[in-house]
């Protein structure tokens, strides 16, 4: 028996919160990465140690929010909304001012269609 489409509506609105903090915690182990990089930080061992920790815990944050989510909410929902990363990741790379062409858009496009098409099949 589905539960009623109010209630399937809530816990989409929650799921969607909760993994915006998975994704967003991703994005700025990601961003760390890139920036340590763009200093140097290999230069300076302190630097870079302190940012891998950083980058380390970040990582732990995000498989221990990624796991509650997991027994909160469907796989087929939690999976389907980790795929923002990969659209969150271009917009980051633009800000940085890496090039973003139309292959890297298509393919970020494919996995989150990909995404929802697999969601769509398992919820009929």
């Amino acid at each position: 028996m589905q539960a009623p489409t109010g209630v399937r509506q809530r816990h989409g609105a929650a799921a969607l919160l909760f993994m915006l903090l998975p994704v967003g915690l991703q994005v700025a182990g990601a961003v760390l990465l890139k920036t340590l990089a763009d200093a140097g930080a290999e230069r300076s061992p302190l630097l870079l140690t302190a940012g891998l920790a950083a980058v380390v815990l970040l990582n732990l944050a995000r498989l221990a929010v990624w796991g509650l989510a997991h027994r909160r909410f469907p796989l087929s929902t939690t999976f389907l909304l980790s795929s923002l990363f990969f659209p969150a990741m271009l917009v980051v790379a633009a800000a940085y001012g890496d090039r973003v062409d139309a292959q890297q858009v298509a393919g970020a496009l494919l996995i989150a269609a990909g995404s929802c098409y697999l969601a769509a099949r398992v919820r009929s």
